[in-house]
């Protein structure tokens, strides 16, 4: 199961793998059961938050977790039993520590849920009928096959992504969250 969430920076929905800009964890923090998931934040002190957040991971036993790219975003490739995982207890540990370095200290936008609710509906409009609603936190949880509607690399999620992604936190420019892989 893919657990992402969309926040400000780092790391955290969706899953928006191929979504160009999908929304999910906190600038954050991303957290992916499978696939890959990914996050940006915006300034330059955002990229220094990204980049500090992602040492104290790797300080804290998460030794794989990345680094973000030229643009701040941190991709995360999370399949089942990874400890990139947000099931994993040690990703949870890690993450607790370290979420202090991220902007807002990792917590959600305030408009997470309305936007990411915004968002399902679209993506459910757009063909995607099992994309689910965000849970209370406003984050987006969702349950990737490979081939499946779910799935990122699905030419029908992509279209129906590039159709909805403008619901997302500012404009899904903020974080993008792309999840493949395959999920239980």
């Amino acid at each position: 199961m893919a657990s992402l969430r969309a926040a400000a920076l780092i790391a955290t929905v969706l899953l928006m793998a191929a979504c160009g800009h999908g929304g999910s964890k906190s600038p954050g923090v991303a957290s992916a059961g499978t696939g890959t998931a990914t996050a940006s934040s915006g300034g330059g002190s955002a990229k220094a938050s990204a980049l500090a957040y992602s040492k104290c991971m790797r300080a804290r036993g998460i030794k794989d977790f990345p680094d973000p790219d030229s643009n701040g975003e941190i991709q995360i490739d999370a399949g089942p039993g990874s400890d990139l995982s947000a099931d994993n207890p040690k990703y949870q540990a890690a993450d607790s520590a370290c979420k202090s370095l991220l902007p807002n200290h990792g917590a959600p936008p305030a408009n997470l849920k309305a936007a990411n609710l915004k968002y399902a509906k679209c993506m459910r409009a757009h063909g995607i009928s099992d994309f689910p609603d965000p849970k209370p936190d406003g984050t987006l949880q969702i349950q990737a096959k490979p081939g499946g509607d779910l799935d990122p690399n699905n030419p029908r999620f992509k279209s129906a992504n590039d159709a909805c992604k403008q619901y997302l936190p500012n404009g899904g420019g903020d974080t993008s969250l792309n999840s493949g892989g395959s999920g239980s």
